[in-house]
């Protein structure tokens, strides 16, 4: 069996090559794995990742490192419980980087799809974010259900959020864990206008489970910082930046974008609903080849997509509580048959069926199959 030191022996060592410029004057360049911002003043950095969670002062770098696979990742997990810390600081020493003066952030997400911002506050305060973004492996809802024990350690799992942030101003302890605050927020909106699921509820997921903050501020700037809280200047500042490079690393990464979750089968996954279970709720006297032309019509239909946002907000507000079960189902099966069913499109049948359906996510499923199958039959009609 290998070991973590055979793979990391293999692994050639670049050029590092200079990739931004972020404030703070930050030089920021890619070498192997890794995304090294190397500070070229003073700096003080909050660090809130997985491998150091401390204050820094003057480091000779912050790195962004990708994980080099699951099965060294595995490899990792078996040895004992110092092992990727012994792996993460060879890998920086392989870079020329001193692991002791340098502060370290890990993620399965790729460094050349790293995003980099720089905006200036209307105070003329100048904020950077350089992020990595991935959660359609580990999107999680804060108080969904735990997926490990904290008291194994466990490697970064596909979907993390890395968030570097650097705001050129002297700015105290509690102003930059506002600042980690701040981009914290500003990261959950970002999901929320996504729509990003969480994988361990069918709701929207706030963030991963392995996500992670580092705040850079420049110390004797001359610039004095005391509030980086979402209603500040500098705050609203933080917020921007780490949207704008948020929305930018998730479809570098992981192809998302308001785009690509406008998709009534993206929307309906939340649910457990997958075209699969669709598929098995009609025997379809289709081909499936016409079966699979109509699916891939149904993944771009703004309209059925809004129709089924719209009837999801429902099954949420019964799961929360806040509508009766029995009442919401029947509005919500009333809509959809309305907006998205023409008269003749359900044969006996299946409205019998549908009239025994008491849930949200069922009346939807059974729905897709009727519009999956009547798109199917007439692309047959037209062949």
């Amino acid at each position: 069996m290998f070991t973590w030191e055979d793979i990391l022996e293999e692994e050639p060592i670049d050029e590092r090559r200079k990739v931004a410029d972020m404030c703070c004057d930050i030089e920021v360049f890619r070498q192997c794995r890794s995304l090294i911002l190397i500070p070229r003043s003073e700096v003080r950095v909050l660090a809130g990742g997985h491998h150091e969670s401390s204050f820094f002062q003057n480091p000779m770098a912050v790195t962004n490192n990708s994980s080099i696979g699951v099965r060294v990742e595995n490899c990792l997990m078996g040895n004992k419980l110092n092992a990727n810390d012994l792996y993460t600081d060879e890998r920086q020493r392989r870079i020329g980087l001193d692991p002791k003066r340098t502060v370290t952030f890990g993620t399965a997400a790729h460094m050349d799809n790293a995003a980099v911002t720089n905006l200036v506050s209307k105070d003329g305060i100048r904020v950077s974010a350089a992020v990595t973004a991935g959660i359609r492996g580990n999107g999680g809802r804060a108080g969904d259900p735990a997926s490990f024990d904290e008291a194994e350690r466990c490697f970064e799992k596909p979907g993390t959020i890395v968030i570097l942030l650097a705001i050129d101003a002297d700015v105290p302890d509690g102003a930059m864990f506002q600042a980690m605050l701040t981009a914290t927020q500003s990261k959950s909106c970002v999901i929320q206008e996504l729509m990003a699921k969480s994988l361990y509820s069918p709701r929207i997921a706030t963030g991963s489970g392995t996500d992670q903050v580092g705040v850079i501020v420049r110390t004797g700037s001359g610039r004095a910082v005391d509030d980086c809280g979402a209603s500040s200047d500098v705050g609203m500042a933080v917020a921007q930046c780490v949207r704008e490079s948020l929305f930018k690393a998730f479809d570098l990464q992981s192809g998302m974008n308001p785009e690509t979750q406008c998709d009534p089968f993206v929307m309906l996954s939340r649910f457990g609903i997958t075209a699969s279970r669709i598929h098995d709720e009609i025997r379809f006297p289709c081909t499936m080849a016409s079966l699979l032309q109509a699916e891939a019509e149904l993944h771009k239909d703004a309209y059925v997509a809004a129709c089924v946002s719209a009837v999801l907000q429902i099954a949420d507000d019964i799961r929360l509580g806040k509508t009766d079960c029995r009442k919401g189902a029947e509005a919500a099966k009333r809509l959809a048959y309305d907006i998205l069913l023409e008269p003749g499109d359900l044969d006996p049948v299946t409205r019998k069926i549908l009239s025994y359906e008491e849930t949200v996510e069922g009346c939807l499923s059974m729905l897709m199959a009727v519009l999956l199958q009547k798109r199917a039959l007439k692309i047959m009609e037209a062949a």
